[in-house]
């Protein structure tokens, strides 16, 4: 049975950290959003537009979907996907991959040349290093082995920014977007002005309404899951609460009910 008090309990103490806080301030404030980009990627953007208010892709009928937390794109056909990505998973990297085939196979369309695919940019945003080097932003594009000063121009790049970072290697502002993400500490008038943005999101009765809805919905397909013994299909759903309610694995079970003797088994799981 699914714990409503619960589900209050995470819609009052949810923050920009969670994803429908972030996807929902950022459609709010474009302006921001744009902002955002322009001192993440170094780069003047001229416009930005929402193609699709939460972006869906689904290919095929029997691929794995995904579910975009931002994602916009420019006047000069470059692609931008935004990922409050919370779980420092072993399948961070494949997960990335994943995202930009399934967003480069949405844009071209059938019977489109591919010199149509512009830029495209998965930009993750992690609470943790990944790469334990004290980067803010570390930023992956495909080099040749043998050659590291030939890139392969295909225009896919990969970013991932830390709110662990230590070196003076992103401008002032996202460092204290990162801060912001990771301990809720406002400095400087972006941050201001996104800590605005968010009050009005969590002040927004519609708003509160979908975000409960959606987690009912879910949390409902994930226990009919669950009881129907489909393993997989659990472990699966228990990601989703994970990265959904920005919760530890074992907070999450204990969010989904999940009994004692299945917990040392998914905990195995979900470090695949």
């Amino acid at each position: 049975m699914i714990n409503k008090e619960k589900l209050e309990q995470e819609w009052l103490n949810a923050t920009i950290r969670d994803n429908f806080i972030f996807s929902k301030t950022l459609e709010l404030k474009p302006d921001l959003c744009k902002y955002l980009l322009e001192k993440i990627l170094n780069m003047k953007i001229a416009k930005i537009n929402y193609p699709e208010r939460e972006k869906v892709i689904e290919n095929r009928t029997d691929s794995k979907g995904i579910r975009l937390d931002v994602y916009v794109e420019d006047s000069d056909n470059r692609s931008f996907d935004l990922e409050m990505q919370i779980a420092d998973s072993d399948n961070i990297s494949k997960r990335m991959r994943y995202y930009q085939g399934l967003i480069d196979g949405d844009k071209l369309k059938h019977g489109q040349h591919y010199r149509e695919l512009g830029e495209s940019y998965i930009i993750f945003i992690c609470p943790f290093d990944r790469f334990k080097k004290g980067r803010h932003i570390y930023t992956f594009r495909e080099r040749c082995d043998e050659d590291n000063n030939l890139t392969l121009d295909d225009g896919a790049i990969k970013i991932f920014l830390s709110t662990k970072g230590m070196l003076n290697d992103v401008s002032d502002d996202i460092k204290n977007f990162l801060n912001y993400v990771d301990s809720g500490i406002i400095s400087g008038s972006f941050v201001e002005e996104l800590d605005d943005a968010v009050n009005i999101v969590k002040s927004n009765t519609k708003a509160r309404k979908e975000f409960m809805t959606y987690q009912m919905a879910l949390l409902e397909s994930k226990l009919d899951g669950r009881e129907e013994g489909r393993e997989e299909n659990a472990i699966e759903n228990l990601r989703s609460v994970m990265k959904k309610l920005n919760l530890s694995a074992e907070k999450a079970m204990d969010f989904l009910d999940i009994p004692d003797d299945k917990r040392k088994r998914f905990l195995h799981f979900l470090k695949d």
